[in-house]
């Protein structure tokens, strides 16, 4: 009889490795090699997430923690400071802030005992909330991805205010990042010596380029699958969107920004990102004006081909398309605000 995986020492191992990364992230001075080792960090959560069978979270964690907020943290860097400076009076600082998460710990260390045991049948979840959903969300869907048809059908009120939240994000990094001042071309004259890049310029490289251009429609159609797919399998709109925007971040860093904004120029961009939104939340009306309630994709059968299940499954695909197309066009405005300091026009 074959042994048992001793799985438990894997989940230790990553468990050590996340702790140890957190802790050099934040002690590193250097920001570059605290955003490479916050990747690392992110990346070990990931394999946590698939350990524990969480492979939807884990995919998002790989896409979004490990790839895109990387990027972010590179973008800001990029316009800032490589290395952390010290201030006066910073050990008491980091004593108090010490102080505060050791107590926010204890605190929530002492509830522990208040939560019924990890993967206990008899706790509310398990005994009530989760059977229902695996008994009848095929049956009512017709989406055998029980955490596409939980968030987008059962909690779709939930889901779409996750996606709101991503627009006013993204409008919010867009109003206070933004110089009002500032031209949106990308033909104005080159700036002066004291704000030029740096002299090393990534579309300078050929082998750049053309790799980029070889990777980025490949990165699109798995963005398409994902989000396609998400009903079978894990993904969905939030990682296709992700995924998508990564692509078109990709084609601004191998070559450079303005290359990129002759392509999605500033107001066309912001109306994309409402456009998401506005696709999810006409769904929903559309669901009213059939007859049903706001989200009840069923009623969508008098327009939607077959009966109202596969109808149910039409409609949560339309709003995962609109959160795929919320998400794409705020990461691309995130990073080209980051990028540009709020000048749109040139950056990493």
């Amino acid at each position: 009889m074959m042994p048992s995986l001793p799985i438990w020492q894997f989940d230790v191992l990553l468990l050590v490795l996340v702790v140890l990364f957190a802790v050099v992230a934040l002690s590193i001075r250097n920001l570059m090699g605290a955003a490479v080792v916050f990747g690392a960090y992110s990346f070990m959560m990931c394999l946590i997430w698939a350990g524990m069978g969480a492979v939807d979270v884990a995919f998002t964690e790989a896409a979004v923690g490990a790839g895109v907020s990387t990027v972010f943290i590179v973008s800001t860097i990029y316009n800032t400071s490589a290395t952390m400076r010290s201030r006066p009076g910073g050990m008491a600082f980091k004593l108090f802030i010490g102080v505060v998460v050791t107590l926010a710990g204890v605190f929530l260390l002492s509830a522990l005992p208040d939560f019924p045991d990890w993967g206990d049948p008899n706790s509310p979840a398990n005994a009530t909330v989760a059977p229902y959903y695996i008994e009848n969300s095929i049956r009512d869907t017709h989406v055998p991805n029980l955490v596409t048809s939980v968030l987008a059908d059962y909690r779709g009120f939930d889901t779409l205010l996750e996606t709101i939240v991503v627009f006013i994000a993204c409008i919010a990094i867009y109003s206070i990042l933004r110089i009002e001042t500032a031209k949106s071309k990308t033909d104005e004259p080159e700036e002066d010596i004291a704000t030029a890049p740096p002299s090393y310029d990534p579309s300078d490289s050929l082998i750049v380029r053309q790799a980029s251009r070889f990777m980025v429609p490949f990165m699109q159609l798995f963005a398409l699958y994902v989000i396609a797919h998400g009903h079978y399998s894990p993904g969905g709109g939030f990682q296709g969107g992700v995924i998508l925007g990564a692509s078109l971040i990709l084609l601004a860093i191998s070559f450079d920004l303005k290359f990129l904004l002759r392509q999605w120029r500033e107001k066309p961009l912001m109306l994309l990102v409402a456009s998401g939104v506005c696709l999810y939340a006409t769904v929903g009306l559309a669901c009213m004006f059939t007859g049903g309630n706001y989200l009840d994709y069923g009623s969508l059968d008098s327009v939607l081909p077959n009966d109202r299940a596969m109808a149910r499954s039409h409609g949560i695909l339309l709003v995962e398309i609109g959160v795929g197309i919320t998400v794409m066009f705020s990461m691309l405005a995130i990073h080209i605000n980051l990028a540009s300091n709020g000048r749109f026009d040139r950056g990493l």
